[in-house]
């Protein structure tokens, strides 16, 4: 067996996480196993006004921690922090490196019916939260009222275990406590103060059947580390290419995606960069390369988790080979997705016509693809390909703002001349600014005939959807 890297939140409680980290050495040296602990010094607030901001400065400061300690290749990760198992799901929810439990043990033995009776011996957390834990195969003894105030006494950050340690007082009325439970038929104690659970060999001398949480989470983290959780599905979409285009994409992959509440949709991030340089004006004129700045943005999807990327403008397509050299996450390719949806609805009888940048259709990101697939395509003359121009970058085109008018009559002439000089009966919108003058269809009258009109978003709209939803199936992680 190799060496065990286990990370550990010390900031969030360091006198229990010292006493971890005993644990966690030990563990390893008696299985003859190496451990490095990883440990993160973030600490938790102290001054929190209300109960609810401590408990949301105690979820934030371990995510925090845990976050630190997934970048740095930790195999699974312990809190010496009994306060944060209420909350232990939310966090792993938020990471992949997996959390060992305090009470992992516990539940073996419980699962095993070995354990029936229990009954905590403080009150850190609510006894509520370990009956609901645990289920009805485990009774439990409630400590009184007297008992309770007692505890919140030795509990006390300022006066009791974390400053003075078990002093006599302590011990003597824990041990007192301890005995009563015992008696009302408790066989086993939950140390519910995670400063309490230092002190476990001191208590159990005295005869008190205390749980070593700390011991048996080190344990569970070194001998069996859970497995790695699935890294979640989330779209990465450089953004900004253009503004509307973009948040046009977004608005189809909502509506595509077949959810019932919010938490069923795809997590999505959005690199919203409306500086990076026109596309159309490199590939023609010369113009300020994109390559670096698409590339910078990729970069910064990937390293925020994404699984795949896609990007809502058809000239960028012709970059992204420069990228993918790169950028280890693949790109869903919107022409790609188009083109498979109009051979799955055409097959051999498709013509298509194609309504795009020039820049677009010099790069032949449309044309190679048909050609390898066996499709026809055809492109408007040079009047028309000006009409298509104007529609998109005219001073009433669709990067200015507009969708009717002047901008939508050019891009009907061109779609005009597509279909009664070449007999396309399938009309490809090849700009993310095209959808937003003219709907897609799957019966559009356009001189005399009627054809398919393919929104290439909406195509890759879907083919996110379809994406996310094969990983759910895969993973059943969201």
């Amino acid at each position: 067996m190799g060496r065990k890297k286990i990370g550990l939140t010390s900031g969030l409680n360091p006198l229990p996480a010292l006493k971890m980290k005993s644990c966690l050495i030990g563990v390893g040296a008696k299985l003859d196993l190496p451990v490095e602990v990883v440990e993160s010094n973030v600490e938790l607030p102290l001054d929190a006004p209300t109960p609810r901001i401590a408990l949301a400065d105690r979820k934030i400061t371990a995510l925090i921690a845990l976050e630190h300690l997934q970048r740095q290749g930790c195999e699974a990760a312990v809190l010496a922090d009994i306060k944060s198992e209420p909350f232990l799901d939310e966090l792993r929810k938020e990471l992949e490196m997996p959390i060992v439990s305090l009470l992992a043990k516990l539940d073996d033995k419980v699962k095993s019916g070995t354990i029936q009776t229990m009954a905590c011996l403080g009150t850190a957390v609510p006894q509520e939260f370990f009956a609901e834990h645990f289920g009805p195969a485990v009774k439990w003894v409630s400590p009184d009222e007297e008992m309770k105030a007692e505890f919140a006494k030795i509990q006390n950050p300022c006066e009791g275990l974390r400053r003075n340690g078990l002093t006599p007082a302590f011990k003597a009325y824990l041990v007192k406590a301890g005995h009563e439970l015992m008696a009302q038929g408790a066989e086993v104690l939950i140390p519910n103060c995670s400063q309490m659970a230092r002190f476990v060999e001191e208590l159990r001398a005295e005869g008190l059947p205390v749980e070593d949480l700390l011991s048996d989470a080190a344990e569970m983290a070194v001998a069996s580390t859970p497995a790695r959780r699935p890294k979640p599905f989330k779209v990465g979409l450089i953004g900004g290419l253009g503004p509307a285009a973009t948040v046009d994409l977004y608005d189809k992959i909502v509506k595509a995606t077949p959810a019932k509440t919010d938490q069923e949709h795809i997590k999505l991030v959005v690199e919203q960069n409306p500086q990076i340089p026109d596309r159309t004006a490199c590939l023609l004129n010369g113009g300020e390369d994109p390559t670096l700045a698409l590339f910078h943005c990729a970069q910064r999807l990937e390293a925020d988790g994404c699984s795949t990327l896609i990007v809502p403008c058809n000239t960028a397509h012709a970059f992204l080979p420069y990228l993918e050299r790169f950028i280890k996450i693949p790109f869903i390719n919107m022409q790609q997705a188009a083109l498979d949806e109009i051979q799955n609805k055409l097959g051999t009888r498709a013509k298509i016509g194609l309504l795009a940048t020039t820049g677009t259709v010099q790069t032949g990101i449309y044309g190679d693809k048909a050609k390898a697939m066996g499709l026809p395509m055809f492109v408007p003359d040079d009047v028309h390909q000006e009409r298509v121009m104007a529609a998109i970058y005219g001073p009433q085109g669709a990067k200015a703002g507009y969708t009717n008018g002047i901008c939508r009559e050019d891009l009907i002439s061109a779609a005009e001349y597509l279909v009664k000089t070449h007999g396309c009966n399938c009309l490809i919108l090849g700009c993310t600014e095209l959808p937003l003058i003219l709907d897609e269809s799957d019966d559009f009258e356009v001189a005399g005939s009627r054809v398919i009109v393919v929104d290439p978003t909406a195509a890759l709209a879907r083919k996110v959807v379809k994406t996310a939803e094969d990983a759910y199936a895969a993973t059943g992680i969201r």
